[in-house]
Parts: C-alpha cells; structure tokens; sequence
C-alpha cells in the first residue's frame, strides 16, 4: 500500500468511527502455514479495504487512489455483499464515503 492509500484508509476509519461506527482492515487474501507446515488459506479475494458495521449495517468500503477501480474479483465482492442486504463500494475520498452513506 501506499503512504496515500494508508492515509486515505485512516480517514474512512476516522469518519466511521466519528458516526458511531467500527471498522476494521481487511488483510490481504494468501496462504500462512500453521505450526505443523499445514498451508492455511486466510482471507477472501476480492475482498475491499474495510469491513464496517454503521447503524447495524454491515459496510464494506474499498479506498481508491487516482484513477484506480475496483478490480479482479472486486466486482464480484461487492454483489454478493449487497446481495446479502450490505453496502459496498469504491471510495475516492471521506465525501464519497459520506455521500454514500
């Protein structure tokens, strides 16, 4: 990540947090090896930035630097999380992640 990228990431986390609600970042998807050598899949691909939870809703919001765009299973992400009754989007910026909201 970018030193603009983490500072975007902060400022969501910040405003979400100044609404009332919490977030967490979302690891990037790989395989870790437990204490046996057993290879361990972690995460989900194309999961987005920060998993929130806003007014009992469960939010997911993805920080976009430039002309950067959701991508690879990025797309599919979000139609399964909205198609469960969530939010998830691409933000640019604090407004966009307000104007959403």
């Amino acid at each position: 990540m970018s030193t603009a990228h983490t500072d975007l990431v902060n400022e969501i986390r910040l405003y979400v947090s100044e609404i009332g609600g919490f977030s967490t970042p979302v690891d990037t998807p790989g395989l870790l090896y437990s204490r046996d050598g057993t290879p361990v899949l972690v995460g989900k691909k194309g999961a987005l930035d920060l998993s929130c939870t806003i007014k009992g809703r469960s939010v997911w919001i993805d920080a976009k630097i430039g002309k950067d765009r959701l991508k690879g299973k990025q797309p599919q992400f979000v139609a399964a999380v909205e198609r469960a009754g969530g939010i998830a989007f691409a933000a640019w910026s604090v407004d966009d992640v307000r104007n959403r909201l």
